[in-house]
Formats: C-alpha cells, structure tokens, sequence
C-alpha cells in the first residue's frame, strides 16, 4: 500500500469522529503503522502536523455552525471536539485572528477543508496571492462515478434547487439517501429542446448502487474531473454564490498563472437533513498558454446605450434592462451590436454601481423615449489588456495599475473612466467568453 492510503486511511478516520475524542495512537493503530512513522508521513504529505490539522479541521466546523446556527459558542465548541472552552476560544482566535463572537458578526471566511490525498493540489501560488485568497486552491479533480440525472425547466432562476428536490425524490423512491453521498452540478444547454434550461447533478456512489437502480431518469455516469481552482462560498444565499464566482473570475484568475479552461464549471453540495448547508465552487483552469501583454491603443469616441444600476442586484438589474431593450428593438441575435461593461467599487462595496453599455448599429435611431439612456464612450489612448476575467475587472485592473506605475512614459488619466469590451461571438475561442479591458492614460509630460 501507498503511502498517500495509507495517510488517507488516517484521514477518514479522523473525519468520522473529529467530533470525539482522538488519541494519536488509536489513529495510528487504524493506518497500521508506529506513532513515530505517523508523525513523519502525515506531516511530509499534508504538510501539517496531525495535531494541527485535527485542530484546523475543528475549528473549520466550528466557524460553519457559528455562520450557519444560532447556537450558543460554548456548545459550539463541545460539539466540535474540544474538551474545554476556554482552549475552544484560544485555539479558534490563534487560527482566524477572531474571536467566536466577533467572527460571527464578521465577513471573514475561514476555509480549512477535509483533505483527500487522491485530489491533490497541484500548484502552489505566489506567498502573497495564497495570502490574498487564503480560500482558492487549485487542485486536479480525479474522474467521478455515481448516479446521474438531468433535470430540464422552462425557467433558470432556482433550477439547482429544483434539480436537487427532483432528484433526493427519485433516490428516496429507491431507498437511497442522497444526503450521505457527494453532489456535484453543472448546467447543460438544452439547445433545441422545448424546455431550454438544464441542470446535471452527480450523485458520487462509492458503494455501485446506480448498477442496481430501475429507473428512466437514474443512470450511471462519469464525471471526466481535471484542473480547477476551488472556494467554498461563506453561505448559499444567491449573492454570496455570485459573489464567489466574481471573486474567482475578476479578482483571483487574472492575477494567477492561469486562464479559464474548457471544461464544466462545477458546484458541490453538501447537504444536511434535505437543505443545501455548503456549497465550494469548482472553476476550470489550465496554466496560461503565454502571457498577456498590456497594449497603448487609440479608440474613437462611441455612441452607446447605457443601463445603469446601482445596490445589491446591479449586475442582474442592468443585464436585464440591457437584455429587455435589446429585444424590444429586435438586436437580440444582430451580430453587429457591441458589449461593453462598467463597474464603480467592488460588488461588495456598500452601493455599488454597475453599468451594461450596448453600441447599436450605425443607422439605429433612438426613440423619444430612449434618447436619454444614449451618451459617449470617451475616445483617446488607453492602456488595453485582454482577459477571460468577468464581474468588477479587479483584478486585471489592478495588474494594469501595477503596469502603469512602473511605466516612464505613460499616466492614469482621472478624467476618463475604464470600461471592458466583450469581444464578438466570431472572435470566442470555444465559447469561453474574453474580454478586453481598456484604461485610459496619457502621456507623460
């Protein structure tokens, strides 16, 4: 055997009573070797002394009870394994800087996830991106068998949680308990079909059931896996999920060394009595084929039709205001059209702003009524950097800010705003959507 199943076994057993009282020896005595071996292996492949991982794994259950229940800490505490409160208090402020209390009043999220030595990661960042995004990591997902179903609806708003109700009804009627099993979904295009939404959940089964399961809508199936970069997000509520994926895409992708890979975006599920409790994001990454380089470019001045929004819901808002005007003049499908974005602040800020610019064709009129949504995309010279990056630009901004303050020759210029071009559907590399990012400058004097 292995020395990664080895450790492995070590691990589950640790998982299925971290909230119980462990010794060192009955864990070694399960991944049958000495206490001295355990020490040195678990350490060289987990990079964690066992102590320290069964108090992080601790304090990680800990944090998800104090963000998801009401229940006093001190109980908190007990239930997740520690013998007293007081260590409970010390041990929680130590890891996440907080005390309980003040932690659950915070926006911190403090991730130390179960570690499964057959997914392991694959890359290191940078000590100051891993700093930065203490919660990303990029790991290579391993092929997954199980049980599948393809839920299809009219509607995409709530379709995941309509999918995974669908399916625990289909599991139940054949005695299987979805709640004990890993749940991964992804969204499918059901192009030509009369209900055009559909959702792909993954059942994991380790012990073969979907062999032995009798029905049209249950099958096997096979989830390819590969690279990813991964964060749980701190709650199910829809806009910390959205938050999430704009921190994975605008934020952390552009200042790593990769792109957006080809392959499903994934969410896991954890669920506990039938409510979804947890869910980690799986965003698809290969390493960066070769890097992009910022451009100095010269641009025409623009007329747009500007949607503008402003609070929690302004990416939804002015995306389907932009949407609603685009139908209504029959621009839907006009491949002339051109897709431009602007955002104030990050979407967590207090009042964000957020606004969806839409560059019609030349001849196109507007009405009375519209002809105050028309203003002017400034020309001049901007600092360009394309990327596959979407939501605030942050972080492809912030590396074109890093550029500019090194550069001898060129200066932000405040008079003009930044704004990101969405590249024609002609120019997307197998439908990864890229962007440009365009912010202006001017030459030194």
């Amino acid at each position: 055997m292995q020395s990664s199943e080895i450790v492995q076994r070590a691990i589950d057993y640790i998982e299925h009573r971290l909230t119980e009282s462990l010794t060192l020896e009955e864990i070694a005595g399960v991944a049958a070797m000495s206490l001295p071996n355990l020490y040195r292996l678990f350490h060289s492949l987990t990079g964690h002394p066992i102590k320290e991982y069964i108090r992080k794994r601790r304090i990680n259950e800990a944090a998800i009870c104090l963000r998801d229940t009401d229940l006093p800490t001190i109980d908190i505490g007990y239930r997740c394994g520690f013998e007293s409160y007081p260590t409970f208090i010390k041990t929680f402020k130590r890891l996440t800087g907080l005390t309980p209390g003040q932690y659950r009043r915070s926006q911190l999220v403090y991730s130390f996830e179960r570690m499964n030595l057959n997914e392991h990661v694959c890359y290191l960042e940078e000590r100051q991106l891993s700093e930065r995004f203490p919660e990303v990591r990029v790991i290579r997902l391993n092929p997954q068998q199980g049980i599948g179903h393809l839920f299809v609806s009219e509607f995409e708003n709530g379709i995941e949680t309509a999918a995974i109700d669908h399916f625990r009804e289909r599991l139940t009627s054949h005695r299987v308990d979805l709640n004990g099993l890993r749940l991964f979904g992804w969204n499918v295009d059901m192009e030509d079909e009369t209900k055009p939404f559909g959702y792909q959940l993954l059942a994991v089964d380790l012990m073969n059931q979907a062999e032995n399961l009798k029905h049209r809508e249950l099958y096997s199936m096979t989830l390819n896996g590969g690279l990813y970069a991964v964060a749980r997000t701190p709650s199910v509520a829809e806009d910390s999920i959205q938050n999430t994926w704009n921190r994975l895409f605008s934020e952390w992708l552009p200042r790593s060394v990769f792109e957006q890979g080809k392959h499903e975006f994934i969410e896991e599920y954890v669920l506990n009595q039938d409510q979804i409790v947890r869910m980690k994001l799986y965003l698809p990454v290969e390493r960066s084929k070769l890097v992009k380089r910022i451009e100095i470019v010269e641009l025409s001045s623009l007329k747009v039709m500007r949607f503008r929004r402003t609070g929690v819901d302004c990416v939804k808002q002015a995306d389907e205001d932009s949407i609603s005007w685009l139908c209504r003049n029959g621009l839907i499908d006009d491949s002339r059209i051109r897709v431009f974005m602007h955002c104030d602040g990050g979407l967590l800020d207090e009042n964000p702003t957020y606004e969806v610019y839409i560059a019609p064709p030349k001849e196109f009129l507007p009405s009375r009524e519209e002809v105050d949504l028309q203003v002017e995309l400034e020309g001049g010279r901007y600092a360009c950097l394309e990327s596959g990056a979407y939501g605030t630009m942050t972080g492809v901004l912030e590396r074109v800010d890093r550029w500019l303050d090194m550069s001898t020759e060129y200066r932000p210029d405040p008079a003009r705003s930044w704004y990101a071009s969405y590249l024609p559907k002609e120019e997307v590399d197998d439908g990864i959507i890229n962007v440009k990012c365009y912010v202006p400058v001017q030459i030194m004097s």
